[in-house]
């Protein structure tokens, strides 16, 4: 299967939808080529049986971690609700950050439209970060690349994906954002569960400068929340330079399919 690309399909309904399915309607195989076989395989495992024909339009985690800003700095605490489209490269990430006693950072990071999106605000009311433009528009199509193991229904839901298989253990994704054809490439253990994520470039922004450099990310504990079987825990670092720069680690502590819309999500 080396070289194999096949853009996303959804494979032929197997039985009636469960709760836990989602409210989106039944979608029969279009034709296409079948996804490599280490993706297919990996979905199976994720979705309930009866699930596979029956995909929900937004997918909505929320997550615990801590984050830095550079090499050497402090972690700073987060909690995080995110919303993934299932059939578009889209999403919306919603954290807040306590920074002192009543004082806090609400920081929401997306992708959608074909544009990605960077502000943060303290109290949730004064703007102190805005970012936008084609480099963080790639580097933002590649963070929902990089979390689809988090979102097994867009992996058979979403056409805008291009898959190939590279070898016995390593597949790789990839989407348009303009005129950038971006990649990422997901690493699969014996048991068929995406383990590893990478990148050769994503904008780093150095000072006040967007430089690509390499990223990569940790996927563990896998369990399965809200009925879909997923990892519960990642960590995302930059390979810089000077060496490995590990900025984002956190878990996932709940899942919902089709939740209700908020009007801060944006997706």
């Amino acid at each position: 299967m080396t070289g194999e690309r096949a853009h996303a399909s959804v494979p032929a309904s197997v039985g009636a939808p469960t709760e836990r399915c989602g409210s989106g309607q039944a979608r029969s195989d279009p034709g296409k080529a079948a996804l490599p076989a280490l993706v297919r395989r990996y979905v199976g495992r994720a979705l309930p049986s009866g699930c596979h024909g029956h995909n929900p339009r937004l997918v909505r985690v929320t997550q615990a971690g801590e984050m830095r800003q550079k090499p050497g700095g402090s972690w700073r605490r987060f909690t995080a609700t995110e919303d993934f489209a299932v059939d578009e490269v889209a999403y919306s990430w919603r954290a807040r950050f306590p920074i002192a006693p009543l004082v806090w950072l609400s920081v929401v990071d997306g992708y959608t439209g074909g544009e990605g999106f960077l502000e943060a605000r303290a109290w949730g009311l004064f703007r102190v970060i805005r970012a936008r433009g084609q480099d963080v528009s790639e580097g933002e199509a590649l963070r929902y690349l990089f979390e689809l193991p988090w979102v097994p229904q867009a992996m058979l839901a979403n056409g805008a994906l291009e898959w190939r298989a590279i070898d016995a253990k390593t597949v790789e994704v990839a989407t348009a954002v303009g005129p950038a054809r971006l990649a990422a490439r997901f690493e699969f253990d014996e048991a068929g569960d995406i383990i590893g994520a990478s990148c050769d470039a994503r904008p780093y922004l150095d000072g006040k400068t967007f430089v690509a450099r390499p990223w990569a990310g940790r996927f563990a504990d896998y369990a399965n929340i809200g009925g879909v079987r997923l990892p519960t825990r990642a960590e995302v670092r930059w390979e810089l330079p000077d060496g490995p720069f590990a900025y984002w680690r956190g878990t996932i502590s709940s899942l919902e399919l089709d939740p209700p819309r908020s009007s801060r999500s944006g997706v």
